[in-house]
């Protein structure tokens, strides 16, 4: 009698916490299985550095083709450096043949997880996603990248430390690199992706390019709108039938209350078009539709920097109604307006406008004013010269008239800026300001708003710290760059970095902004404005027992250790409480047959060598 067939052995993603892969990564909690393998919280031993680690199904690495689009996922999402893409930093097989890949570490849910909890999302709340998701497939399809496999699994809602929300593309897998010479090209007739979210022409096997990416985006957008898929078959055959040949349907089929969003509606049907060419040409552009759709309504991912109030000074008038230029009667009156996400958007933005509408006819007319004492000046001075003076005076009144249209012409573009930036519309106002600094590169004003701009768009944080580090080269910071920059505080370690070097450039200016972060942010963000505090000299200016012992108990590992070694340079007793309450900390994980061990926890080793410090150091 033959001998049975050994199947491979169950994957048991528990059974690998505690152990380290290549000697570098320490699997130190499982976060999700999938059908391919696991996904766990790691830390790096050398870097102290928490990354996720995904893990291949070992009995998958016998597939050369499963173990080849494992490696494609490293290589390729490696070289994609954008905010809306997940960061893969590592690839690798450990000496019991595991296969790895070592990528940023995130915290959220997945798209899908939200709808599967919400079943589906408001206009307001469903396209800053999309726009996001249109900004990470921008990127990559600039690389020659075509993604191939877009469902909401693979759209993930990122919660950072300073607590914005930004949506992350994963899983580029199966992607695509568009060269007809690359040997990894899919051949032709071989279909690959979730049927649910293919192309046409994915579906039926013919050459793809970034518009299957779009098409994919206007299904996640119908799903995510409508609540449920725009089709369903009873097999896979039948929806893959389905997307080559049926249209979507129109969003208004299962919600009719979208027809108060025409735009939208047909920005969905156009991202839809089974017609490669009747669809967007380019993720960028179906972005540009989405956020269109909404107009002023477009809002920022939850979490994200508010647009600036608005204060209204109260305008004098004369009796005839005009408006006199001079100060409010009343020193100091001014009609505060709540903030414009406090409005709604029509109102923020009309508010925004008319202001920006006084100050424009306030500026004309202080040139004209000047304009006219000069040809006061001036006709007094030929006195006497009938055709001199009629000469002089004509020449003042056209150069009144031209020094009230430049001086109209210079306050219209940071006044027009200034509006969309209180209606929440930044993409906007960032195209106002590169317009108006084509024609004056080095206006200080316009490269500060240009920054401020771009702060509030997805993925142009980095850009906005670098059009403030040119308005400062022209002239002072204001206060809404020094929060922006300290809000960049909690962003990844390179934004940081940059607006950590901007602030300390700046220094005791910045000092408001960043002791408020000190005293108030929360996790990494805290910790690195308590760092720049503490390099400008005043540090001593936050309650430092405080605000480092809140930072004991935080989730990030390192910064616990972090806040427990400086509690102990700083040596005050008063800490000892809380360094004693994190010195005893435990955590506990389980191992094979269920056993349970006990260890301190992240940053316990760190909390009680700075407790005994501060006990060493105080009079016996």
């Amino acid at each position: 009698m033959a001998e049975p067939a050994h199947s491979a052995p169950a994957f048991e993603p528990l059974s690998l916490v505690g152990t380290t892969f290549d000697d570098r990564y320490e699997l130190v909690a499982h976060l999700a299985t999938g059908g391919m393998g696991a996904v766990f919280r790691a830390r790096h031993v050398h870097l102290r550095k928490d990354v996720a680690v995904k893990v291949l199904r070992p009995d998958l690495t016998s597939s050369a083709e499963i173990v080849e689009r494992f490696r494609r996922e490293a290589e390729i999402a490696s070289a994609l450096e954008h905010d809306n893409i997940v960061r893969v930093t590592d690839f690798g097989r450990t000496p019991d043949g595991y296969l790895f890949l070592a990528m940023e570490l995130l915290a959220g849910e997945s798209l899908f997880d939200r709808l599967r909890r919400e079943g589906s999302l408001a206009p307001e709340e469903a396209v800053p996603i999309l726009w996001q998701v249109c900004a990470g497939l921008e990127a990559a399809h600039g690389l020659g990248v075509v993604h191939r496999d877009l469902k909401p699994e693979n759209v993930f809602l990122a919660r950072t430390p300073s607590g914005r929300e930004v949506t992350k593309v994963l899983d580029f897998g199966i992607a695509k690199i568009a060269d007809p010479s690359s040997e990894s090209a899919t051949q032709a007739g071989i279909v690959v992706g979730t049927p649910e979210y293919l192309s046409p022409e994915q579906a039926m096997g013919t050459a793809i390019d970034a518009r299957a990416d779009v098409y994919a985006v206007g299904l996640i957008a119908w799903r995510t709108l409508a609540g449920r898929h725009p089709f369903k078959a009873d097999d896979a055959r039948g929806l893959l039938m389905m997307q080559a040949t049926r249209p979507v349907p129109p969003l208004t089929d299962p919600r009719p209350d979208l027809a108060a969003y025409p735009a939208l509606v047909a920005a969905g049907a156009k991202a839809c078009a089974k017609d490669p060419a009747a669809r967007h040409q380019t993720a960028a552009a179906l972005g540009d539709d989405l956020a269109a759709a909404l107009g002023p309504a477009f809002m920022m991912p939850r979490g994200a920097t508010p647009a600036p109030s608005i204060s209204l000074s109260p305008i004098p008038l004369d009796r005839s109604g005009r408006d006199t230029g001079a100060a409010p009667a009343v020193p100091g009156a001014t009609l505060e307006v709540a903030p414009p996400h406090a409005l709604s958007p029509t109102v923020a933005r009309a508010l925004a406008i008319a202001r920006a509408r006084l100050a424009l006819v306030r500026a004309a007319r202080a040139a004209r004013d000047r304009a006219g004492e000069l040809a006061s000046d001036a006709v007094g001075a030929v006195r006497g010269h009938p055709a001199l003076a009629i000469i002089v005076a004509a020449a003042c009144l056209v150069a009144g008239i031209t020094l009230s249209v430049r001086a109209w012409q210079r306050g219209r573009a940071p006044a027009e800026v200034r509006a969309l930036l209180a209606a929440n519309r930044p993409q906007q106002a960032r195209a106002v300001a590169d317009a108006a600094l084509a024609d004056r590169p080095d206006d200080p004003e316009l490269l500060l708003l240009r920054g401020r701009a771009l702060h509030r768009i997805p993925g142009g944080i980095g850009e906005g710290i670098d059009a403030y580090a040119l308005a400062r080269k022209a002239g002072p910071l204001d206060t809404g760059a020094y929060d922006d920059l300290v809000a960049a505080l909690g962003r990844e370690r390179v934004l940081a970095d940059r607006a950590a070097h901007l602030l300390l450039e700046e220094g005791p200016p910045a000092l408001p902004a960043i002791l408020r972060a000190a005293g108030a942010a929360s996790g990494l963000h805290r910790l690195r404005a308590l760092a720049l505090a503490r390099d400008l000299g005043a540090e001593d200016r936050v309650d430092r027992v405080q605000a480092y012992g809140e930072l004991l108990g935080d989730a990030d590992c390192d910064v616990r250790r972090a806040a427990a070694r400086r509690l102990g340079e700083i040596g005050d007793p008063a800490a000892l409480p809380r360094l004693r309450r994190a010195a005893q900390a435990k955590t506990e994980t389980k191992g094979f047959l269920g056993t349970t061990k006990s260890a301190p926890a992240c940053g316990a080793p760190e909390a009680d060598a700075a407790a005994r410090r501060i006990e060493a150091s105080r009079p016996h």
